[in-house]
């Protein structure tokens, strides 16, 4: 145990990676009331899971090859295996939404080309796309209604003039929707920092990680920046979306698919810090 404690020992700059990861993090939590005893729980537990599916490569899955591998004491051990449940499932909103939106930007007749969402009629007309009909190809259970009434609530799509509705792509995730919000927040760094402990583990197939970072800039370089940002990450998650929307359709029809992926973009900024200042990479 006193390894994992030298800032310059063999796990030290993992633990420095750590700290940088978990900062903005710990700072959300403070401001949001989340005190520390609430996180201690949570990681005692995602410890002893983890310390538990390493322990079952080796057959020897038991409260104290746990308690050794993890850390934590195994009366903890026992009370967190005792208690132990599957992660919450995402929410039904969240995960029906994201199949919706994924479809409304991904095939036709709801798409162009471009993966860009086609304004739609609330119900089926004259064999124009609608709201209805793409409701239907997540759901025969939910009705198109509720599910549209509660979008335009959250201002996901919003209503026009001449009656069609159309996809609010900035809005996806609102305050009112903190729940779904959340979710995905959760599942997107989830995803991301997998990517990178792939790539650290060297296992292959590598996967893309990469980022530019600059210091120094002014607010309008920033600007300029972020709305580049934006236009070419639209362009590329939509180019993926619609080339997976097509071959999870096959996948699924065939009945052999058993993977799962995500592919997504950020942009950040915030004033400039001296300690930020880590090169262009």
């Amino acid at each position: 145990m006193g390894e994992i404690l030298e800032k310059d020992g063999p796990t030290g700059p993992l633990l420095g990676a750590v700290r940088t990861l978990l900062r903005p993090l710990v700072r959300g939590l403070v401001r949001r009331g989340v005190q520390l005893p609430l996180v201690v729980e949570e990681l005692k537990a995602l410890y002893v899971d983890a310390a538990r599916q390493e322990a079952a490569k080796t057959g020897r899955v038991t409260q104290s090859a746990i308690s050794v591998m993890s850390g934590v004491h195994r009366k903890d051990v026992k009370r967190l295996l005792q208690s132990a449940s599957d992660a919450p499932r995402p929410p039904s909103a969240a995960s029906m939404g994201s199949k919706l939106i994924g479809i409304w930007m991904g095939r036709a007749p709801f798409a162009q080309d471009d993966g860009s969402p086609l304004p739609l009629y609330e119900k089926r007309s004259d064999g124009s796309p609608s709201f209805e009909e793409l409701v239907g190809e997540v759901s025969q259970d939910v009705r198109s209604r509720a599910v549209l009434d509660e979008w335009l609530r959250l201002n996901v799509v919003l209503r026009r003039d001449d009656g069609f509705v159309e996809l609010n792509t900035e809005a996806f995730a609102t305050p009112e929707a903190e729940v779904e919000a959340l979710h995905f927040f959760g599942r997107n760094l989830r995803d991301h920092v997998s990517a990178g402990l792939h790539n650290l583990e060297g296992q292959d197939p590598r996967f893309i990680d990469r980022a530019t970072f600059y210091w120094g800039l002014t607010d309008s370089s920033i600007e300029k920046l972020r709305l580049l940002a934006q236009e070419l990450g639209a362009e590329a998650v939509r180019e993926a979306n619609k080339q997976a929307l097509e071959l999870a359709t096959k996948d699924r029809e065939r009945g052999d698919g058993q993977n799962r992926m995500t592919f997504g973009v950020y942009f950040y900024a915030e004033q400039d810090e001296p300690e930020n200042r880590e090169g262009k990479g």
